[in-house]
């Protein structure tokens, strides 16, 4: 004998438990006083760093009066002297900087002309003839001061300078010599090749 079960009787199905409304209450009423908790610690929060925030900008501008009065009391004329002292002296040292600098830069235009010129003068060499100093500037004047036992010896001393490489192009237009006293036999003559006296 067989007997038929239907599974779909309510009896069989499983039953789903729903929250009871009291339970809802609760849960909602828990919800709120959290809510309310976090609220009231977010504007606890917020005033005590708005009362904060106050405190610093009371502070900055007392700050800046105390700056102010501080200027004020050192603004005086002898500081403004020194200011302008100080102004002064800062252009000056720009000035002098700049000047340095087209110095430099005339130092490394004018380093292959003066040593080469200086080599040619020291490789030139005739007994009874010394030189005391040689000048150069930037220009290309060049002034040479020498003693000599014989005057004969200048005019030879000026035609091997004329052969000398980096002297050759330099055409001396000066020439003075005289006796450095009546009872010696020394003869001082400076050759230049320009006219008058070196700068």
């Amino acid at each position: 004998m067989h007997q038929q079960i239907n599974l779909f009787q309510p009896v069989f199905r499983k039953q789903h438990k729903v929250f009871s409304a009291t339970t809802l209450v609760q849960i909602a009423a828990a919800v709120l006083v959290l809510l309310v908790a976090i609220l009231g610690h977010v504007r606890w929060s917020l005033a005590s760093m708005e009362q904060s925030a106050e405190a610093l900008q009371q502070q900055h501008h007392h700050i800046r009066q105390q700056i102010g009065a501080l200027e004020a009391a050192y603004q005086t004329p002898d500081t403004e002297a020194l200011d302008a002292e100080i102004a002064q002296l800062m252009a000056d040292i720009d000035q002098r900087n700049s000047l340095l600098i087209q110095f430099d830069q005339l130092v490394v235009q004018h380093h292959s002309a003066f040593s080469g010129q200086f080599r040619a003068l020291a490789e030139q060499h005739i007994p009874g003839l010394w030189l005391e100093g040689v000048t150069v500037n930037g220009e290309g004047q060049i002034e040479i001061r020498g003693i000599t036992l014989d005057a004969k010896l200048v005019p030879i001393y000026l035609q091997h300078l004329e052969k000398r490489q980096g002297l050759s192009e330099t055409s001396f237009e000066t020439v003075s010599m005289k006796r450095i006293a009546a009872d010696k036999p020394q003869i001082q003559f400076v050759l230049r090749n320009h006219k008058g006296e070196m700068s």
